[in-house]
């Protein structure tokens, strides 16, 4: 049966029918709609995970029990999990365990590039990687049978352009549940030495093996082999004309349909499997073709390894930064290229009209204090208040980094972190500042949501996408942890936010506010504003909150009906000509 699915959804399917039974993850740009799609299929239980390490070690106890385990995040929720991949490489699996991980070249959605194919070789586990939706169905349910064959977590790496691209599917739709017996196995599942030297042997044993596999596996292919006519095209850095008969290509991933287009007749090794290569694979193909060259996104992954095994390729063609299309690859291959792919540029998402977070970094943004910033929406204000967040790194990391600005200066420093994201990485942060005596004000943005990734629930909602779970609350949390101070504020009165901020600032340790506002785009409103303009001396205060609803027209200002109704204007404006209406009774 045909059907048109994103890569993501291919994957959900594809594990669906091989028989998952678990499924975890965190939300992530751009691999969140895997477990979305999963949990559709009441055979599979799903959950959002407080974080990806904590997903990924559940799925390794499913696979321990001897069933099959899916586990998705994007790139750098693989980092946080990365922990337990390496030694679960050690251990083996029981029942099939496959992470699929996508990344994001050109960094549309995230704060970093990153190649996750290097994660294999790291931790010595095979890497698959699918060129279209259906690739991306039967690869899924290919890595759970290899993950049993060859006792080893499988990785399937997806990019941004595979899982949200929709292709056609030849799929079954027909679901096969797989089991196997738990059996004890101290030697293999304990890691303590002496059992990790033999487990590290039987690693070296098991990729060998999987090696051995790649040419029977078909998931690698050759194409297009007979000689091509002479390319006559060149130019400079380029093709030569003289090049002879035969040009040959490796390439994978998303990569190779630009290839196609690009060059429909070049003869192709298309790679399935990208780690771990089998040489006498790439050798052949290599003497049947005068020049190799080598087409990847992002960084010489397979280039280098190609290189390693003494075969000359045609380098210094492709950008290694930024995301790859076909006009860049065909530039590239006529000389005329440039040093990096498409990144994002201009993606100066702000705030939404009404968003709880406003009113906050309004107030902060008026302070000269330096305030560590974290991963969420909230980051997005920078974009309204340039100088206000001054530094993003990582998830949990702006309470650590306050920490150390504060004990490198002296002063009492400011971090802003989500509720999701508290939960997420947060807590270990605060433990660490509660120890170590640090000197910070902690304000927790509590939107009930994961908002910047659509609005998933997390465990202090207490939703799950199976229903309801036992919720946790952030204010017992960081009571629990040792924080005295702690005041939890309405997101949408300034004047208690601004008293909760100062009075936590006077606090000397460890203090935290909790500014609370449900997330605008889950909030219904049967009211907006408008301005009186016949009595507006348009001072432009009620700019200042940095609702993009309010816009300047001629010499005065209107409300847009992008309004959300909460009221932030209201009390910036010093003249009160700003009033509340109902929708269905517009006015402006």
């Amino acid at each position: 049966m045909k059907t048109l699915l994103t890569g993501n959804e291919a994957v959900a399917l594809g594990a669906y029918e091989a028989g998952v039974l678990v499924a975890t993850g965190y939300p992530g740009t751009p691999a969140t709609e895997i477990i979305e799609k999963i949990s559709i299929y009441p055979d599979v239980y799903t959950e959002w995970s407080v974080n990806e390490k904590t997903a990924l070690e559940l799925a390794s106890g499913v696979s321990l029990s001897g069933r099959r385990a899916l586990v998705a995040m994007k790139h750098v929720g693989l980092n946080v999990a990365s922990d337990p991949l390496m030694s679960l490489a050690y251990t083996g699996v029981n029942g099939g365990l496959v992470i699929a991980v996508s990344d994001d070249p050109g960094m549309w959605s995230s704060q970093n590039e990153q190649d996750s194919r290097l994660y294999g070789r790291i931790a010595h586990i095979p890497v698959l990687e699918p060129s279209d939706s259906e690739e991306a169905y039967v690869f899924v349910r290919e890595a759970f049978a290899m993950s049993e064959r060859f006792d080893l977590p499988v990785l399937l790496r997806l990019t941004r352009a595979i899982s949200h691209t929709s292709t056609v599917a030849d799929v079954n739709g027909k679901r096969k549940e797989y089991s196997k017996k738990y059996t004890v196995n101290t030697e293999k599942n304990v890691l303590l030495p002496p059992f990790t030297s033999e487990r590290r042997l039987s690693l070296q044993r098991r990729m060998e093996g999987v090696r051995q596999y790649i040419p029977s596996s078909g998931l690698n292919r050759i194409e297009n082999n007979p000689p091509l006519p002479p390319f006559s095209k060149g130019g400079k850095g380029g093709l030569s004309k003289n090049i002879g008969d035969d040009i040959g290509i490796i390439t994978s991933g998303i990569a190779y349909q630009y290839v196609k287009e690009v060059m429909p007749e070049a003869s192709v090794l298309k790679l399935g499997i990208v780690y771990p290569f089998n040489p006498q694979e790439i050798k052949e193909f290599a003497r049947s073709v005068k020049e190799l060259f080598v087409v990847e996104e992002l960084g010489p992954f397979i280039e280098d390894s190609i290189r390693a095994l003494g075969i000359k390729v045609r380098n210094g063609l492709l950008p290694e930064i930024g995301e790859m299309d076909q006009f860049i690859l065909g530039k590239a291959l006529m000389g005329n290229y440039t040093l990096t792919g498409e990144i994002c540029k201009d993606n100066h998402a702000t705030l939404c009209p009404g968003c709880p977070y406003l009113g906050v970094f309004y107030l902060l943004s008026k302070k000269s204090i330096f305030v560590g910033g974290d991963i969420g929406c909230y980051t997005l204000a920078v974009h309204t208040f340039p100088d206000v967040i001054d530094s993003t790194l990582c998830m949990g990391s702006g309470i650590s980094q306050a920490t150390g600005y504060s004990l490198s200066s002296g002063e009492k420093a400011v971090a802003v972190i989500g509720d999701s994201t508290f939960f997420h990485s947060g807590i270990p942060a605060v433990l660490n500042a509660l120890y170590n005596k640090a000197n910070i004000l902690i304000i927790i943005l509590d939107n009930h949501v994961i908002a910047m990734t659509g609005g998933q629930p997390h465990i202090g909602t207490g939703k799950g996408l199976m229903g309801y779970k036992k919720k946790q609350t952030i204010d017992d949390c960081l009571k629990g942890l040792g924080v005295d101070s702690v005041r939890r504020v309405d997101a949408y009165n300034l004047k208690q936010i601004n008293h909760a901020v100062r009075e936590g600032l006077s606090v000397k340790g460890v203090s935290a506010v909790i500014v609370d506002g449900e997330c605008i785009l889950k909030k219904k409103s049967d009211t907006q504003f408008y301005i009186d303009v016949e009595k507006c001396s348009f001072c432009g205060s009620c700019l200042l909150v940095g609702c993009k609803a309010i816009v300047r027209s001629d010499n005065s200002y209107i409300i847009t009906e992008d309004c959300k109704g909460c009221g932030l204007c209201v009390q910036l404006c010093e003249k009160k000509t700003i009033k509340r209406q109902y929708k269905n009774n517009l006015c402006r």
